[in-house]
């Protein structure tokens, strides 16, 4: 069925609320990205539902959502996933004369209001704006066209005049698109080379999930940190499309701890689906045999987390997926996992890592709940400022060394 005719069918349902027919055209939505069954195959016919008494029609709603969420509450099953969509077909132009806005420094998207979650005060430069990778989950597809990459022409001439305010020591390019998908290709490696060596204790995080490694030819100062996202081989292969495997991104890492650099690993977002404590454990396992831990600065672990924003984009893009397929428990103002099945990844995971590794690296908890840290990393923060300080004194200290 198309989603025109599946529309027409819950408006079709006697007896529920406009609600109730919402939540029915969102699990529609949702059942169709991750090639299941469509909600139709859930429900009674249209004609058998105009013979239905009201008690009749919310039965088999309820019935309908029940089952719906039981699949939510399994592990994601992905031996039956195999995405037929032509990824490759997405090729947006680059727009290189691109002129900065009057703003391009930003802040993470932790909550703003409390501590809602541990949140380490990462600032953020959008040199960059929009991905050439389709990552099922990305946040960013849903923030700027789909058709064109915009890279800042006059980025050296912008951070020249930038004053960074008094609490910036930690900037990351890659929120609004991969730090290195482009490398320095229309001059911004060399523009942040030239800001990295005036502001010598500002770190600049390069976040990838590419396996470019000609950058590393250049003379980037040492205060340039390159991170891989990093994921389950059956995530990267089924959900990270159009980005290099998992396997090249570890390699390109391996290459610059061979040119003596300083890098990072984001396991993030963690997906819980059938096989993952195996995938995750091998996924470790790789770090452990390629990369000596004394180059690394700091892990960042996480799961998935969405906007409503986000879930919106999703769904409406049509392309099969399927990271919705997960209780959506209220995370923060945002939609994640509950808690204990973050607790189950996040402990998980961070057990494999050997004594070398929790020695020489920063392991953190991004953007999660700050009950999570004690029974995950067994350590926590009584604020957000002491977690910034921790961090921000580790980041310096292995800069130094």
């Amino acid at each position: 069925m198309t989603q025109r005719e599946i529309d027409e069918y819950i408006a079709s349902i006697p007896y529920l609320s406009f609600q109730q027919r919402r939540m029915l055209k969102e699990e529609s939505q949702d059942l169709e990205l991750w090639g299941e069954e469509h909600i139709t195959d859930l429900m009674p016919t249209a004609d058998e539902l105009a013979l239905m008494q009201k008690n009749q029609v919310r039965s088999a709603f309820n019935k309908a959502m029940e089952k719906i969420a039981q699949m939510r509450r399994n592990p994601t099953d992905y031996s039956t996933f195999n995405p037929k969509y032509d990824f490759n077909e997405r090729k947006p132009n680059v727009v290189a004369d691109f002129k900065a806005p009057d703003r391009i420094m930003g802040s993470c998207p932790c909550p703003k209001d409390g501590e809602l979650t541990r949140c380490c005060n990462l600032k953020t430069l959008d040199a960059v704006q929009q991905c050439g990778f389709a990552c099922a989950y990305c946040s960013i597809q849903s923030f700027y066209s789909h058709n064109e990459i915009k890279v800042v022409s006059d980025l050296g001439s912008y951070l020249e005049n930038l004053k960074l305010e008094e609490d910036a020591w930690h900037i990351g390019t890659g929120q609004s698109s991969d730090s290195l998908l482009l490398g320095d290709d229309y001059g911004t490696l060399s523009a942040l080379a030239r800001f990295a060596r005036r502001n010598p204790k500002t770190i600049i995080e390069l976040k990838t999930k590419s396996a470019r490694t000609d950058w590393l030819s250049q003379d980037l100062p040492r205060n340039i940190v390159a991170t891989w996202s990093v994921n389950a081989s059956t995530i990267a292969k089924k959900e990270e499309h159009l980005t290099a495997t998992l396997e090249a991104r570890i390699e390109a890492a391996r290459k610059s701890v061979e040119k003596d650099r300083l890098v990072g690993f984001h396991i993030h977002p963690m997906v819980h689906f059938k096989g993952w404590e195996d995938e995750y454990a091998a996924l470790v396992e790789l770090l452990r045999n390629r990369i000596d831990p004394r180059n690394v600065m700091m892990v960042g672990i996480g799961a998935l987390t969405f906007t409503k924003q986000n879930l919106k984009a999703l769904r409406e893009s049509g392309r099969p997926t399927r990271v919705t397929q997960m209780e959506l428990s209220p995370a923060a103002g945002k939609f994640s996992y509950p808690l204990e099945t973050k607790r189950k990844m996040f402990s998980f995971v961070y057990s494999q890592f050997p004594k070398e590794w929790k020695d020489n690296a920063f392991f953190y908890l991004c953007m999660e709940d700050p009950t999570l840290w004690m029974p995950c990393l067994g350590r926590e923060y009584p604020n957000n400022a002491a977690f910034e300080a921790d961090m921000k004194a580790h980041y310096l200290s292995k800069m130094a060394d």
